[in-house]
């Protein structure tokens, strides 16, 4: 009796682990993957600061009173290659009306170059060989950027290459029409 009774037990524990992890799994399976919350969202940018990549000094008081996007790139990046000819793009199109900003992460001066020579520029290039303004920033790895307004408040956060719509709808959220 006491056999029958245990496995009868047996059965019941499967269903009761079962259940519960499966449930984890599909929630999790619904989830993006890119939508990681960023602490900055709603606050200020924090400082940024330090040489660029044309060996002048940077830092954000430049961006007061103006909408900014920050691009957080590497120069091994293959996303990083094909959202540049938005950013490209954005700069001549919109440039007089916020500023770009490009954050170099873990990308030493000369493979920058390069790659500025190969897919163009024409932006402020702020160099980070070390990762430490990105980890400011709460990166998880390139291409990330952030679109902020113009008084220094992080409005959103988008992980992965920038798209044409992804751009259209948050300049427009920081007054800005492309």
């Amino acid at each position: 009796m006491r056999r029958i009774m245990a496995s009868g037990w047996r059965w019941l524990l499967i269903p009761l682990l079962a259940v519960p992890l499966g449930l984890l799994l599909f929630q999790g399976l619904g989830r993006d993957p890119r939508s990681i919350p960023s602490p900055l969202i709603g606050k200020p940018l924090p400082a940024l600061a330090g040489p660029t990549l044309d060996s002048g000094p940077f830092n954000d008081g430049s961006l007061a009173g103006r909408p900014a996007v920050i691009n957080v790139w590497a120069s091994y990046c293959v996303p990083c290659r094909a959202e540049h000819g938005l950013l490209r793009d954005l700069v001549e199109q919109h440039g007089d009306d916020l500023s770009v900003i490009g954050v170099m992460y873990q990308t030493g001066e000369d493979a920058a170059r390069d790659f500025q020579e190969q897919y163009g520029g024409g932006w402020t290039e702020l160099t980070d060989p070390d990762g430490r303004r990105a980890l400011d920033l709460g990166v998880t790895g390139p291409p990330e950027t952030f679109f902020v307004d113009a008084e220094g408040i992080v409005r959103y956060r988008h992980i992965g290459p920038l798209t044409t719509d992804v751009l259209r709808e948050q300049l427009a959220a920081l007054g800005i029409d492309l």
